[in-house]
C-alpha cells in the first residue's frame, strides 16, 4: 500500500475550503471506484484549499500516483462546489 500525500487548491488563491474536511473525505468515498484502489482517506484544510492523504492499493508508486491523481481530478472535475479547483501536488510515500 502506498501513501499519496494530495493538495488541492482554490483558482482565486487562499480562502475557506468549500467543504469541511470529513465532507471531502465522504466525496473521495463517494467518486472512487474499485478499479481505483482507495484503502482509507484522510482530509485537512489548509490556507488555500485541502490536503489529502489516500491510502492506495497499487502495483508499484506510479500506478498509485496515477489512481490517486485521476481519482483527485475525477473529484475536482464532480464536485461542484469544487468548480475551478485544480490538483496542484501529488506525492507518494511508501507504507508498510
Amino acid at each position: 500500500m502506498y501513501a499519496v500525500f494530495v493538495v488541492v487548491k482554490g483558482a482565486a488563491g487562499p480562502g475557506e475550503t468549500p467543504l469541511a474536511p470529513a465532507s471531502l473525505n465522504d466525496a473521495f468515498w463517494a467518486h472512487a471506484l474499485e478499479e481505483d484502489g482507495l484503502e482509507h482517506v484522510r482530509t485537512v484544510g489548509c490556507a488555500d484549499g485541502f490536503s489529502s492523504v489516500l491510502f492506495m492499493r497499487g502495483q508499484n508508486e506510479a500506478v498509485a500516483a496515477e489512481r490517486a491523481l485521476a481519482l483527485s481530478w475525477r473529484l475536482v472535475m464532480v464536485v461542484p462546489s469544487l468548480a475551478g479547483w485544480h490538483v496542484d501536488s501529488c506525492v507518494v510515500r511508501l507504507t508498510s
